[in-house]
């Protein structure tokens, strides 16, 4: 059974003045990042944050050409067309954006992203195609464990600002990674309706309790108009959590991905990505430790 361990709270957030909060999208010229797209805008607005249009180019490059003139300077051809293009999509939105153009998506280029526009938290658009998985960019950025990740799917209709949260918590003790500052910011500025969630195998309210305690001590309830209680029991944590979403209407769903909790391990099972493909509402994955 899962024990109150107090840790220590987190301090008020409050970023530096004339810091906004930063919205980092994975961009490509696909329908699921342009929905993320559009999300993040209309998630930025009323919230006074920025945001950065951020595209991967993938180029297959043969040894023998590396160093070829003629492959250089097409290479610096495409880069300018992309950001043309990306230029051009940073228009449609009305709010300030920047366009940032990167050859890979490895942990030390996403956290020298992460830092230079800090807080920030990543969005990633999820696409509607029949058991579609996420882009090898995507599974770089929720491997290293480091950044926060909001996943917008394709089909997604809902606010854009949502009042009604479900936090997922198993009752263990965590602490949010310092990258979570972003995302910790974006939810006490939401000041929504939020509900701690726990599924477990057994109908205990022991476990539920213990979940609402943490969460709490996270400081996720901060901005929170009221927090909410919810215990659902199910063999499966990602279809217990769909029924979580479904029963409490939220819209927005919150996941706490510890490093050595069953919802972090997760990350490289199954299990988490048939949660991401068919959760219908927005997920935020949060980095945390014991």
């Amino acid at each position: 059974m899962p024990q109150l361990t107090a840790q220590p709270k987190p301090a008020k957030l409050a970023a530096p003045p004339g810091t906004p909060l930063s919205l980092i999208v994975l961009t490509n010229f696909f329908p699921a990042a342009h929905r993320a797209i559009r999300y993040a805008a209309e998630l930025a607005a009323p919230l006074g944050a920025q945001l950065v249009l951020l595209h991967v180019r993938q180029v297959a490059v043969f040894e023998d050409d590396a160093t070829d003139a003629s492959w250089l300077s097409d290479t610096h051809e495409r880069d300018g067309e992309l950001l043309m293009a990306l230029n051009a999509l940073a228009d449609e939105v009305y709010v300030p954006t920047s366009v940032e153009l990167v050859p890979s998506l490895q942990s030390d280029v996403a956290l020298s992203l992460a830092k230079r526009y800090q807080p920030a938290l990543f969005v990633v658009g999820r696409s509607a195609a029949q058991e579609a998985e996420l882009s090898t960019a995507v599974l770089e950025v929720l491997r290293t464990g480091q950044f926060p990740v909001l996943l917008v799917p394709e089909r997604y209709r809902g606010t854009s600002c949502p009042s009604h949260v479900a936090v997922a918590a198993d009752g263990d003790a965590f602490q949010l990674d310092d990258a979570a500052t972003g995302a910790r910011l974006l939810l006490t500025e939401l000041e929504p309706d939020l509900t701690v969630v726990n599924v477990s195998v057994l109908e205990t309210d022991d476990y539920c309790l213990a979940a609402r305690y943490q969460v709490e001590q996270s400081g996720l309830c901060e901005g929170a108009r009221q927090v909410h209680t919810r215990a659902f029991q199910h063999l499966s944590t990602a279809h217990g959590l769909l029924q979580a979403v479904e029963d409490t209407k939220a819209e927005l769903l919150v996941v706490i991905a510890r490093r050595h909790s069953v919802l972090g391990e997760l990350f490289h099972r199954s299990v988490t990505d048939r949660l991401m493909q068919l959760c219908p509402v927005p997920v935020l994955v949060l980095p945390a430790h014991d």
